[in-house]
């Protein structure tokens, strides 16, 4: 996702690639704007994207196992899900 956003950008830009003149892009390439966005959502487990589902699934069966293990697995689990959210 972030090499196509990317490639997308340079190819929108003209080949430029200093980022000092790559402001506004958000009205020049709306598209890979909103996929950006999408993919980011995806990413950090926003609910109804693919990732919230493989996320909960997991976290559901560590604390399913009603062990030790599986309870320190699920504060684990929650605890990264935070902070990479």
């Amino acid at each position: 996702l972030l090499f196509l956003g990317a490639g997308s950008i340079i190819h929108a830009v003209a080949d430029e690639q200093d980022m000092r003149k790559m402001g506004g892009l958000k009205e020049l390439v709306p598209f890979t704007y909103s996929m950006m966005v999408i993919g980011s959502l995806a990413l950090i487990g926003f609910p109804f994207l693919t990732g919230f589902y493989s996320k909960d699934v997991i976290l559901e069966v560590a604390y399913g196992k009603y062990t030790p293990q599986g309870h320190f697995s699920y504060i684990l689990g929650t605890l990264g899900a935070f902070l990479t959210a």
